[in-house]
């Protein structure tokens, strides 16, 4: 009976290591493939910003909306914005208006809006292969949203991403609007 008690231990302790071996491989393959879509995420949307003519950074299709140039650099001032937030956890005190000025200013030109996303973008990646599995586990506070949710800096990154992805979904429909040729959909 000893014999199948510590038999059953053993296989228990070996089960238990193994499902730990496998979730912590699972985390790295993870990170290192979130990495993996913010490269090809940065090269697309450096793409994008690429494809619109520098005198075409001030067209907006409203008067109500960001020009092109406004959504380039908001797509680099909020990604390193958010990694420095949400996922450094470093202390910022945020004006919108300022911000506003800033994305104005910057938006007017290309270069500065190129330059901008390699630095965000370098930045996140950056961060991300830095971080370790606990780090990646750990949770942050969305403030501005009225019930603070908690989420997991790896969701933060999902965030991030989804973010990026939307405003460079509007930059293409500018780019559409002034007949310039749009770069070809990527999958992730």
């Amino acid at each position: 009976m000893k014999k199948i008690i510590l038999s059953f231990i053993l296989l228990a302790t070996l089960s238990l290591f193994a499902f730990i071996t496998i979730e912590k491989n699972n985390m790295v393959k993870e990170k290192h493939r979130f990495a993996e879509v913010l490269k090809h995420a940065k090269a697309y949307t450096i793409e994008v910003a690429e494809a619109m003519p520098a005198d075409k950074y001030t067209f907006k299709t409203t008067d109500s909306v960001k020009t092109f140039g406004e959504q380039m650099a908001h797509i680099g001032m909020s990604t390193e914005m958010m990694v420095n937030l949400f996922i450094k956890g470093e202390k910022m005190e945020i004006n919108p208006e300022e911000g506003a000025a800033m994305e104005k200013k910057l938006g007017a030109s290309k270069e500065e809006c190129i330059k901008l996303l390699n630095h965000s973008f370098d930045n996140a990646i950056e961060t991300l292969n830095g971080m370790s599995d606990d780090d990646l586990k750990t949770t942050f506070e969305f403030f501005f949203m009225p019930e603070k949710p908690k989420f997991s800096k790896s969701e933060g990154y999902q965030f991030i991403r989804d973010h990026i992805t939307h405003h460079r979904g509007q930059a293409i429909v500018y780019l559409r609007m002034q007949d310039q040729k749009a770069p070809m959909y990527r999958a992730f």
